[in-house]
């Protein structure tokens, strides 16, 4: 009775330490994908500047119901920001990226398929560089990797290619639906001086996004922020130290 009793209670430490440790496990591999800051040498994620700049950026569109509603926001509050476009959703809705462009934005390269293995990187931004081309005349030249992945064989693809490899420093997660009041939270509690903001307009349901979107930028500009697009930022770095995209 005495060792079956010091089993059972060893079992029952056991037990939950086993779960926790599983559940871990799981947690590990289900952000595999997701988006994530990846600080890489070689890539464009943010600047170093006492200036209380920040630029706006949305992934996976153009989407016809989404995209038109982000850029009337932006459009009433006079903000610009980067569209990362997905090639196949681009060549869908050519009209949309000409109100992107017509409105001051700036389009980046999302690539055609968002296959997060990037297995023909080059053919893909290429691919997606055409349709943008064919509709607005304007070609791009920041990329943004499917999940943000990144690998050494494809920044030097990329860096081939002519295009700044772009990722984030403030993910808003609005791609897991938490409502609008989690995503302007997460972007106001974590926002700095240079910072990249990870935001979509395509991919899924938006609009969680596009009801955080106008307080999120009221909020910044209360806390003294001001919006410029990623090609402005780039230029704004004070510091010795390197973000990566020179």
């Amino acid at each position: 009775m005495r060792i079956l009793y010091f089993s059972l209670r060893r079992g029952a430490i056991v037990v939950p330490f086993v779960f926790i440790i599983i559940g871990i496990i799981l947690y590990l591999i289900s952000c595999r994908s997701e988006p994530t800051l990846i600080r890489t040498p070689g890539t464009f994620y943010m600047v170093h500047t006492q200036n209380k700049v920040v630029s706006l950026t949305f992934d996976d569109g153009p989407d016809p119901l989404f995209t038109p509603q982000v850029l009337d926001i932006l459009k009433e509050e006079n903000v610009k920001a980067t569209f990362f476009v997905i090639g196949k959703a681009a060549e869908a809705n050519p009209a949309i990226l000409q109100r992107i462009i017509g409105e001051g934005h700036v389009i980046g390269n999302h690539s055609y398929t968002h296959d997060y293995r990037q297995r023909t990187l080059a053919t893909e931004i290429a691919k997606t560089d055409q349709v943008v081309f064919a509709a607005t005349h304007a070609h791009t030249h920041f990329y943004r990797p499917p999940g943000g992945i990144v690998a050494k064989a494809q920044l030097e693809i990329v860096k081939t290619n002519g295009h700044i490899f772009t990722l984030w420093s403030l993910d808003s997660r609005d791609w897991v639906n938490p409502g609008p009041t989690q995503i302007l939270r997460t972007v106001v509690d974590n926002v700095f001086p240079g910072s990249i903001i990870l935001l979509h307009d395509g991919g899924d349901r938006r609009g969680q996004t596009i009801a955080a979107l106008p307080t999120i930028i009221t909020r910044l500009r209360s806390m003294g922020y001001s919006f410029v697009s990623l090609e402005e930022l780039r230029h704004m770095d004070n510091s010795s130290i390197p973000t990566g995209w020179e």
